[in-house]
């Protein structure tokens, strides 16, 4: 019994293994000219094709913020990772801001960290005024959230998600 589980989790492994690396070999031939005699080269691309995996959700404490010009305000940001299939192991969570106002400083606390399916991290996002600017100045700052498999990274895609709030210059 234990040695037909065995054949049938490596007949699972090796169909996984192969339909997950379906690639398209090409070959081509490149010329390159050396002064007057000419090399051919023959050079092989593989492509693979990445599979969803999961995706990255996060949500803010606050949408908009109103800011003084010399306080500084925090808003948390919850991350979790949801996986599209069964998945024990954790995956890498990178915070990158997209876009942010020219007079406004934005700090993640955690711009990086490991996360396991399911878990929630809470990451303080700190903003402060760093030019002064007429009261009721809005701005909007952007974040991506992105995920990275642990195991098989350029195979096990993650599907990144975006997080916008409102920054308001007051007082």
């Amino acid at each position: 019994m234990n040695v037909m589980k065995g054949i049938v989790a490596t007949a699972i492994f090796m169909a996984f293994t192969l339909l997950s690396t379906i690639s398209v070999n090409t070959a081509y031939s490149e010329k390159v000219g050396i002064e007057n005699s000419i090399n051919d080269s023959n050079v092989i691309r593989t492509l693979t094709l990445p599979i969803p995996w999961g995706k990255m959700e996060a949500d803010l404490s606050e949408e908009a913020i109103k800011i003084g010009r010399y306080d500084m305000e925090t808003v948390k940001m919850n991350i979790s990772y949801e996986p599209y299939f069964l998945q024990f192991f954790p995956v890498f969570a990178e915070i990158c801001l997209i876009d942010v106002p020219p007079w406004l400083s934005v700090i993640i606390s955690t711009p990086r960290f490991s996360l396991q399916p399911g878990e929630v991290k809470v990451v303080n996002i700190y903003l402060k005024i760093k030019e002064d600017v007429e009261n009721g100045t809005k701005g909007h700052v952007k974040f991506e959230i992105k995920g990275k498999n642990i195991f098989l990274p350029s195979l096990l895609e993650i599907d990144s998600c975006y997080v916008s709030l409102v920054a308001i210059k007051m007082g």
